[in-house]
């Protein structure tokens, strides 16, 4: 999300927009300029901060005050990278509501980071390798949650990840053999297939064949492995076609792949 989209919506969600900067935001959303999901999430971090109660102040106040003034002496030492860094992994560290905390990443990373860095390309290549691994951390995170919401979330995540590392590729292998939701697990396929050059990638694609029982996945898989060349699947298909009593649409699908990989 660019930094004018991103300032159209706060200034929306604090109620400062005219009758036209309202059709503006409901027509970048009806074109998917604005991804209507991370809207909903910085609506959601809006309606949460503003429920967060100021409280008044007590005898412990400036105790805590100069313990914050002492964190932040020491927080100021560090480089703005590194400061970066050191909250974002605090706040996964603590996270208890993923869209939020993602809501939060979005928002800092498009307007802080942007202005604090301005054009210094060595800063800016090292706040990119730290931003892909927060991305990767809080997919991994989030993959873990108990909504599909979330879940879904998770694995659009990793379209913004250029190079996923082992962890994050086995977090997306595990959702594709495990999740309970089927969108979820055709997702999951469609993430790994952008990385199907990657060894580890291909063969937890061809291992997921087996762990499958619903029809759509099979399928998906099958277009997946047409896709990606994988010859080596075409064994795996025949074995379900062996041991399974699948429907009439999956066997053909399945037969048409084996023919075409083999």
């Amino acid at each position: 999300m660019n930094e004018k989209h991103e300032q159209l919506i706060a200034d929306y969600l604090k109620g400062n927009l005219d009758e036209q900067g309202k059709q503006k935001i409901e027509e970048l959303l009806a074109k998917g300029e604005i991804d209507f999901i991370d809207f909903r999430a910085m609506e959601q971090l809006y309606d949460e901060l503003k429920m967060v109660p100021v409280p008044e102040p007590g005898p412990q106040q400036s105790s805590r005050f100069y313990e914050m003034l002492e964190k932040q002496k020491q927080l100021s030492a560090l480089s703005i990278t590194e400061r970066i860094a050191v909250f974002f992994k605090k706040g996964i560290a603590q996270l208890t509501m993923p869209r939020l905390a993602y809501a939060c990443l979005l928002l800092i990373a498009g307007g802080f980071i942007g202005v604090q860095f301005g054009n210094n390309d060595e800063e800016m290549e090292q706040l990119s390798t730290q931003m892909q691994e927060m991305r990767q951390m809080m997919m991994i995170s989030m993959l873990e949650g108990p909504s599909t919401t979330d879940r879904l979330k998770a694995v659009h995540i990793s379209s913004q990840i250029t190079s996923a590392d082992d962890q994050a590729v086995s977090a997306l292998l595990f959702t594709l053999n495990n999740d309970p939701s089927i969108n979820v697990r055709v997702q999951a396929i469609e993430a790994l297939k952008r990385w199907g050059k990657d060894e580890y990638v291909r063969k937890g694609l061809i291992n997921a064949i087996a762990k499958q029982e619903s029809p759509i996945v099979i399928i998906e898989l099958a277009d997946a492995m047409i896709e990606l060349e994988l010859k080596n699947s075409a064994k795996e298909f025949k074995q379900l076609l062996e041991e399974r009593e699948l429907e009439y649409n999956v066997k053909q699908k399945l037969e048409s792949s084996i023919a075409a990989l083999s």
